[in-house]
């Protein structure tokens, strides 16, 4: 089940406070007015502060400083395409104006356009050489586009003179954990638990939790995001965070309690009912999982994970041929699900359509050769095919795999996309 970790990004006002907008080039009352604006976004007093900028702008239709919080509010809202017009028309008319060109870059990654934020934020680098801030955020966007030796190189850079920069060590983090590097991923995430114990972001807290949960970390995960949660209570992408981390050192009890409490706060919300679903699926509580998982289904766009574990409750039902079309749903959504797959396979074993057993479970092998459910389900295939040799050379895999500790539930945590602080 893919269990997706929202990053929420922080659009940042910055008006006389970018080092390279001069003060001298605006009227200094302009820049007070603009800066009271800037206080009403952060308390979140939002329409006071677009009821402000309409007035100022109708006067002074092409102010860079207007433009960038404007966009901010924009950005807030949700309306993407309204705020990229902003910060580029803020860019535009002050090209040297750092702070509309950090929040350009930060709707970039919003967007899930990194390369062109990275365009954006070398501009700031060259603007702010010494800013580590910025040069972490690059670090983040170069590696959202894969390029780790870029994106290490700025993370080291960050960590000059300051070897506490927890931000650029959990960047390091992450790059260990692309390359495999599983020891240097532990200490680095170590290090970072360390300093973010007293941290006061929430947003920080968050993404830290998101890459110790991805780097199996449930304990460090766990402690980051109750922290944040008393920074910013009842947040939902924490809460269902919460609830992942408690999945993650399997205790079901205490996730079943944050998901119903994310529900309370957030009926409709989708992932808060799947996530539920399945912690009852895994509790038995095979009608109310299907109550709560059809809720999801009858979404606008539901995941294929919905159906996976519908599926799931019909076969522990012994309903396989529902579970069949369940199963197939899933797979018409996502065609690599390798565990969807698996199941159908079983599926079809129990049906004796052994063909389509084989084409299902032979292709969640080649999605997923480290999944040892897949070889053990050809294996009992092939033993009712009377195909001794080949059951048996299935099972001495899978008694690799698990010796190796290879497969997992279906539970996979993506990652997180880069997050400014």
């Amino acid at each position: 089940m893919k269990l997706v970790l929202k990053i929420r990004f922080k659009f940042l006002a910055l008006l006389a406070v970018a080092v390279v907008v001069s003060q001298s080039v605006y009227a200094q009352a302009d820049i007070k007015h603009l800066e009271q604006v800037a206080t009403l976004i952060r308390e979140n007093k939002t329409t006071q502060a677009e009821r402000e900028l309409a007035t100022f702008l109708r006067s002074n239709p092409n102010h860079p400083l207007a433009l960038n919080l404007l966009g901010t509010i924009r950005a807030k809202q949700n309306r993407l395409a309204e705020a990229e017009t902003l910060f580029v028309k803020a860019v535009d008319q002050q090209p040297r104006y750092s702070g509309a060109r950090m929040n350009l870059a930060f709707l970039y990654l919003q967007k899930r356009e990194p390369a062109k934020a990275v365009v954006q934020l070398k501009e700031v680098l060259t603007l702010e050489p010494t800013n580590t801030e910025v040069m972490v955020v690059l670090g983040d966007a170069h590696l959202a586009t894969g390029a780790l030796e870029e994106a290490e190189r700025q993370y080291l850079d960050a960590l000059e003179g300051r070897l506490d920069n927890a931000a650029a060590l959990l960047g390091l983090a992450q790059i260990s954990r692309a390359k495999g590097e599983i020891k240097e991923t532990t200490l680095y995430l170590t290090r970072v638990g360390t300093l973010a114990a007293d941290s006061k972001s929430p947003e920080f807290l968050y993404k830290f939790a998101a890459v110790a949960l991805q780097a199996g970390m449930s304990d460090a995960a766990k402690a980051a995001l109750e922290n944040a949660l008393k920074l910013r209570p009842n947040e939902p992408a924490y809460l269902l965070a919460l609830g992942i981390a408690w999945l993650r050192k399997g205790d079901l009890f205490e996730a079943e309690k944050v998901f119903r409490h994310l529900i309370r706060l957030q009926p409709a919300s989708e992932p808060a009912q799947v996530h539920l679903g399945y912690v009852l699926l895994n509790q038995k509580k095979y009608d109310e999982a299907r109550l709560w998982l059809e809720k999801s289904a009858r979404s606008a766009s539901p995941m294929p994970e919905v159906f996976y574990y519908l599926g799931l409750v019909a076969q522990e039902q012994n309903d396989d041929a529902k579970a069949i079309l369940l199963f197939e749903k899933a797979v018409q959504k996502l065609p690599n699900y390798a565990h969807a797959r698996i199941a159908l396979g079983s599926s079809y074993i129990k049906l004796r359509n052994y063909p389509r057993a084989k084409e299902e479970l032979e292709t969640a092998v080649k999605l997923d050769p480290e999944e040892p459910k897949a070889h053990y389900n050809l294996a009992l295939l092939y033993a009712r095919l009377k195909d001794t040799a080949r059951a048996q050379e299935e099972m001495r895999i899978v008694e690799k795999l698990k010796a190796k500790g290879a497969g997992s539930d279906g539970v996979v945590v993506l990652p997180a996309t880069p997050n400014p602080h």
